[in-house]
């Protein structure tokens, strides 16, 4: 069965919405890019939609890829130092030798390692997986990337959850993945699972996305060939996606009420 993303994370933005509205608060994000990478600058454009939809203000701001990193330090202080601004964001992938320091208590998108908030993206995969016993499950995680699924390898650990990751050097990948209850790939790359490693009932959620030729957004597994085979997967576009943009919106307005 396909699992609708989208309508999930609309439930989750108007609910927001509305408690936005009784609080009577404005939840300011402010966003940094470095360069003009076009995936960013369209990650960027939804999470503005977002913000603006609960009732939010959202600040962008556009740093030439020349910038030194003292220049990039001072855009961040400044927002850091900022009371209205809740939620800082500098959006990755960084230039070689940039880095940023956003204070914890901003840092929506939870990858200081002090920060208070859960990562949006292992937020949004227990978002789905909210009816399911995790903790009976045979977890597969495929990347190890720093932005999936690193983190959301570390939040199936939090919780306990039993769970095996595969990378680009793990022998006997597809044995693994045979095995698996849910199957979360994170790679960004095509036919990554493909129908031969998934075994059937199984549960299978693509973080990883990339772009054909023609400029269709595609999943790491292709939907036509294991939507017979799995119990529920998420499609691309419309499956996870949404739900890491509404999970980052919690963080933002829960950032504005702290």
């Amino acid at each position: 069965m396909r699992i609708d993303g989208k309508a999930i994370a609309d439930g989750i933005l108007a609910e927001l919405a509305n408690d936005v509205k009784k609080r009577h608060i404005t939840p300011t994000l402010a966003v940094i890019l470095v360069g003009d990478n076009p995936e960013s600058l369209a990650y960027i454009r939804q999470k503005q939609k977002a913000t603006e939809k609960i009732g939010g203000r959202f600040i962008f701001e556009k740093l030439p890829k020349t910038t030194l990193p003292k220049e990039l330090a001072a855009r961040v202080a400044m927002y850091n130092r900022d009371p209205s601004v809740h939620g800082l964001i500098v959006q990755r992938p960084l230039p070689d030798g940039l880095s940023a320091a956003v204070r914890p208590i901003k840092d929506i998108d939870g990858f200081m390692p002090d920060s208070p908030y859960e990562v949006p993206i292992a937020r949004a995969i227990f978002t789905l997986l909210k009816n399911i016993d995790v903790k009976h499950k045979n977890i597969v995680i495929v990347g190890k990337g720093e932005t999936a699924g690193k983190p959301i390898a570390e939040a199936f650990a939090k919780k306990q959850c039993a769970t095996s990751v595969i990378t680009s050097k793990t022998p006997n990948h597809k044995e693994i993945m045979q095995s698996a209850d849910i199957i979360i790939s994170c790679v960004g790359k095509e036919r990554i699972v493909t129908p031969d490693a998934v075994k059937p009932g199984a549960i299978l959620i693509s973080v990883g996305l990339w772009r054909s030729g023609d400029g269709t957004l595609h999943g790491d597994y292709e939907e036509n060939e294991i939507k017979d085979i799995a119990s529920f997967y998420t499609p691309t576009p419309g499956g996870i996606g949404p739900l890491n943009i509404a999970s980052l919106m919690q963080n933002l307005v829960l950032a504005a009420q702290k």
